[in-house]
């Protein structure tokens, strides 16, 4: 245990993950409106009125904090879209439209290339980035395969990488043209996959 551990204060099981969600939070603010150039210990702790004891007890490197709130924000965005096993399950056209919605507002791809700057810096996170793009790949094939969609996976890999492409071009996006170009290329690559996987069910 390091010496910034060992300052910290003793809690209880409720208030530690209080704690822990508290700065995971301010570190998805703080990633979000300042980048990863913006993005430190001693800034996220004090977004959440905390210590910076606190924080390095918990998330000792400034990467440990940045891949759980990676994950964290991305799976904020995932669950928006209403398509995971606690949801009711959507309708093809509702799972459509929130996907768009997400991938147009430009959170995930803001924190996915915050990421990867950081790994310019420190390798090892490729192979974190590396893992988490593959459960990203296979969370997109499990809220199809709820909806019958049944593509193969080279069509999955093709739409996964193609989207990524639309949501990082939105991100440097200069106004409301670029905005609805990108939602336009969605919606055609999503009907491209469903057109390619002939679904065999699909609740509408």
């Amino acid at each position: 245990m390091t010496a910034s551990q060992q300052s910290a204060t003793p809690c209880s099981a409720a208030s530690c993950k209080d704690i822990r969600t508290k700065l995971i939070d301010a570190a998805l603010d703080v990633l979000l409106q300042d980048g990863i150039l913006g993005f430190s210990q001693s800034k996220v702790a004090k977004q959440a009125g905390l210590r910076q004891s606190h924080l390095t007890y918990y998330f000792p490197t400034r990467n440990d904090l940045l891949t759980v709130v990676v994950e964290h924000g991305c799976l904020l965005v995932i669950n928006a879209q209403g398509c995971h096993d606690t949801a009711p399950l959507p309708t093809l056209e509702e799972f459509r439209q929130a996907m768009c919605n997400n991938i147009c507002d430009s959170r995930i791809a803001r924190l996915m290339v915050a990421v990867t700057v950081a790994a310019e810096v420190d390798p090892k996170l490729k192979d974190w980035i590396s893992a988490f793009d593959r459960r990203m790949l296979n969370n997109k094939k499990e809220a199809f395969k709820r909806l019958g969609v049944h593509a193969s996976d080279d069509e999955m890999a093709l739409f996964h990488s193609t989207i990524a492409g639309i949501a990082i071009r939105n991100l440097n996006s200069s106004g409301p043209q670029d905005s609805e170009e990108a939602r336009q290329r969605f919606l055609y690559a999503f009907d491209r996959l469903i057109k390619a996987s002939h679904p065999a069910a699909i609740s509408e």
